[in-house]
């Protein structure tokens, strides 16, 4: 969908009310950034096209979150399937578990199988382990039967063999840690495929991720004959570099235009290729970037585990889509533009207006003056040691100790409709157990927490959901090192709370795991700032401002009635207009023009609408467009002028010269007509120039406004 702007924030925001999300990227993945290879002609641009894990209509959610998608064509190989293709994915968390959905077409709809998961963390005798995930099918043509690889623990990849994609055999495993040397400490996220060469020994091929104990996950290569029995060779294939962060995982082998690639994600959050030869060692030095979020709406944060198919001439990729720990399915197509659902909760999402500086409602606080906004916070628990004070335009709260049951908490109560609230906050967190944020509260002892702050591994952005004495907790570092200053959100539907962080005020990432609303049943909501233990220093936090979300039919009323017109234009027109010399044209034309420059400067002092302001642009527009020049009178017969007598001869004089006796630049020389006229002649002429110039200066400047 393109969306002409009209210079008005009206067209906008009735979008906005209207439940459409605004695209300004159709079909088009982001630009390489410098670190990345420039990717060849015909690369493959892919636009999002929605989420496949529905984690509110699955039946089979542990952990409300989905990883590694990995899709079958079930039509080729089995005999009886449920559909044309199998997708299998897994939670990350404990205890994971292999569920696989159906479609009988690559863009769905999609059915969750009825007896998820096919594979749990304990299998008889074979293993009992923390979570399995990470599934990869593919068809072993030697077996005749589909082998299913996953991990579990993250030492080990295992694998299953099925014949209807379904029920499985234990197979064993594949690959382990100490094939890999004895630095390494991880196993997983292995992609499985027909081995490229011809000329190889092996069969199979497997790209997985080995962590060591620098902490450092890079990309290994195993190969095998069978697709039982597995070597693994000693070199990497993918060592992390500038662009990619820390680490990279997922990888998996496509060929495009003939040309074979290893696809990866990384910790940018952005998936990636890289050339590579049919051996599967020779490996391109830079990486192409392949696919990243376009930041709106729900197609934001990580891209993950790329899993590429084409069918049918169109190609599509699957990845794991968002916050690592609250990731879902998603997938995109090649060459389709980019297709949005409404904002969550039916919110308006305003480029211009990100954090609703302007139409915020009833419940907001922009901490103005020198005390809270009035009726509008309804209590604060533990008043008696509360010490939060308003002043230079922000709410400042002193960390307190302990935690949520015994600090002083200033709160306002939740509506019952869906809702947004959203504050900046800042604090800088040294010391461990220091934070401030977001808290929904039903008590002392249910309640969530989103707040920037420190913890023991370092700085820390954390969702943590506590009922009943346990606590379940999402937490990783702030994406930009060094962050003190960190935009918080929630968001309700009705049925379901979402958190989401931003770094910018601008682009807002989702975060965490959902909340469910009925279970959690939350009451009030407000800022706090905590230290834990007495022995932590005490700082303050300060919270810029305090925000609920319009609707996006208050949204629409509140941008139309405080719109102010664009007057930039007829300010520019005027002061150009006034610098005119009029002089040399008509004086019903200037008089014109006097009358359209007042009347435009009557409307900048007070401008009503958009309209009224467009016609005084086009009558002053016009008036300058028919200034008329005077008309040269017919010239007066000439009278004879008197006979001319000779001059008396001038005194002959010398050149100037320069130190070095030379004539000096610029001196006249003898075929110089101004110099060889009388001093009256040459000041007539100099005259004549001067009126030539201005003259000239006035038609460049008319000229200029009228072809811009």
């Amino acid at each position: 969908m393109t969306i002409a702007r009209e210079g008005g924030r009206r067209a906008v925001a009735a979008l906005i009310a209207a439940g459409f999300a605004l695209v300004t990227v159709a079909g088009a993945a982001l630009p390489a950034a410098a670190e990345t290879a420039d990717p060849p002609p015909g690369w493959p641009e892919f636009g999002y096209q929605g989420v496949i894990t529905d984690k509110d209509e699955l039946d089979f959610n542990p952990t409300d979150e989905f990883i590694f998608p990995s899709v079958f064509h079930a039509g080729e190989h089995l005999s009886d399937p449920l559909g044309e293709w199998y997708l299998y994915y897994a939670p990350h968390d404990d205890p994971g578990g292999i569920a696989m959905m159906y479609a009988d077409s690559l863009e769905g709809p999609w059915t969750e199988y009825g007896d998820n998961p096919l594979i749990t963390n304990t299998w008889g005798d074979h293993y009992d382990v923390p979570h399995v995930s990470s599934a990869d099918a593919i068809w072993n043509e030697e077996a005749g039967r589909m082998f299913l690889y996953f991990h579990g623990s993250n030492a080990q990849t295992r694998w299953a063999e099925s014949d209807d994609g379904v029920t499985f055999d234990y197979g064993g495993i594949a690959v382990e840690n100490s094939m890999g040397g004895p630095a390494v400490t991880e196993t997983s996220y292995a992609r499985v495929f027909d081995h490229p060469d011809p000329d190889s020994d092996y069969a199979y091929g497997m790209f997985y991720m080995g962590n060591e104990t620098d902490d450092v996950r890079r990309i290994r290569l195993a190969e095998s004959v069978d697709g039982r029995t597995w070597t693994v060779d000693p070199d990497y294939v993918v060592a992390p570099g500038e662009e990619e962060g820390q680490n990279v995982s997922g990888g998996n082998l496509w060929e495009w235009n003939d040309q074979l690639y290893v696809i990866y994600h990384a910790s940018s959050g952005n998936s990636y290729a890289r050339t590579i030869d049919e051996s599967l060692r020779d490996v391109g030095e830079e990486p192409i970037l392949l696919h990243s979020s376009s930041g709106q709406g729900d197609d934001v944060g990580r891209v993950a585990a790329p899993d590429i198919v084409t069918a049918d001439g169109e190609t599509y990729l699957f990845y794991e889509s968002g916050d690592r720990l609250g990731a879902t399915i998603a997938y995109a197509k090649e060459g389709a533009e980019v297709i949005l659902p409404p904002p969550f909760g039916g919110f308006p999402e305003d480029p211009e207006n990100p954090v609703f500086a302007r139409c915020a409602v009833a419940g907001s606080d922009e901490f103005d003056g020198d005390s809270l906004a009035e009726d509008t916070w309804d209590r604060v628990i533990r008043e008696n040691v509360a010490a939060h004070e308003v002043s230079d335009g922000a709410l400042s709260i002193p960390t307190s100790t302990g935690g949520v049951s015994a600090a002083p908490l200033l709160q306002q109560e939740l509506p019952d409709a869906p809702w947004q609230v959203t504050t900046r906050v800042t604090i800088d967190a040294q010391e461990r157990f220091q934070q401030a944020g977001l808290l929904l509260y039903t008590d002392d002892s249910h309640y969530a927490k989103l707040d920037l702050g420190q913890a023991t591994p370092g700085p820390t952005v954390e969702l943590v959901y506590h009922r009943d004495g346990s606590n379940r907790q999402d937490a990783a570092p702030p994406q930009i090192e060094g962050t003190s200053t960190i935009w918080l959100r929630y968001t309700s539907d009705g049925s379901t709370i979402r958190a989401s962080v931003s770094y910018d005020g601008e682009t807002f990432t989702r975060y965490g795991r959902e909340i469910d609303v009925a279970e959690a049943g939350f009451t009030h909501v407000g800022p706090y700032a905590f230290r834990g233990i007495e022995s932590t220093p005490e700082i303050d936090a300060t919270f810029d401002w305090f925000r609920f979300s319009p609707d996006a039919e208050a949204y629409a009323e509140c941008i139309d009635e405080g719109s102010e017109p664009d007057t930039v234009a007829l300010e520019a027109l005027v002061l150009e207009a006034r610098a005119l010399d009029t002089e040399g044209y008509t004086e019903e034309s200037v008089t014109e023009l006097l009358g359209a420059i007042a009347a435009a400067e009557a409307v900048l002092a007070d401008a009503q609408d958009q309209a009224q302001v467009d016609a005084a642009l086009a009558a002053l527009g016009a008036a300058i467009d028919g200034l008329e020049s005077v008309t040269d009178p017919v010239p007066p017969e000439p009278t004879p002028a008197p006979a001319p007598t000779d001059p008396p001869a001038p005194e002959p004089t010398e050149p100037p010269v320069d130190q070095d006796g030379d004539p000096a630049s610029g001196a006249p020389s003898g075929d110089d007509d101004l110099a060889e006229t009388g001093p009256s002649t040459a000041l007539a002429a100099l005259g004549v120039a001067a009126a030539l110039l201005c003259a000239g200066g006035v038609l460049m400047a008319l000229h200029r406004r009228q072809h811009g």
